[in-house]
């Protein structure tokens, strides 16, 4: 019963306009199609909350599905920015956490061409400048 279940899970998912992903769960996005910016009501309900809406080609159970997905974070859009991602570029999208500890990582980016994006240099650590040395005259 398991494994009529978890198809029926597994299609419903890949027919799904969005990409729902589960903690721990990854997506390989073979394209980003485009990014806009639309406003919808926050988790609360009540005031509008700007959000940035990614249109993508996502390898599905079923195939290559173009799905959207949707979120609200600066925290992702410094992801994307950080991580290089580009408009027809690919990359794995990972979820870790639930509700409100939800965070979403971006790895294995590739240009449009196909060229693996550089990982983001790790910046080196800095020096503290010492304070001078005097030497004191003996007394």
């Amino acid at each position: 019963m398991s494994n009529v279940l978890d198809s029926f899970i597994n299609k419903k998912k890949a027919e799904s306009a969005f990409l729902s992903l589960a903690d721990g769960e990854s997506a390989r996005i073979v394209n980003l199609r485009k990014i806009d910016t639309f406003k919808k009501p926050g988790f609360k309900g009540g005031e509008l909350q700007e959000c940035l809406r990614l249109v993508i080609d996502v390898d599905t159970s079923e195939g290559v599905k173009t799905k959207n997905f949707d979120n609200p974070t600066a925290r992702f859009a410094n992801e994307l920015i950080e991580k290089k991602v580009e408009i027809g570029g690919s990359f794995v999208l990972t979820r870790t956490g639930e509700q409100f500890n939800t965070r979403y990582s971006v790895s294995e980016v590739k240009k449009a061409d196909g060229t693996p994006v550089a990982a983001p240099a790790t910046p080196a650590p800095t020096a503290t400048p010492e304070a001078p040395q005097t030497e004191h005259a003996a007394e």
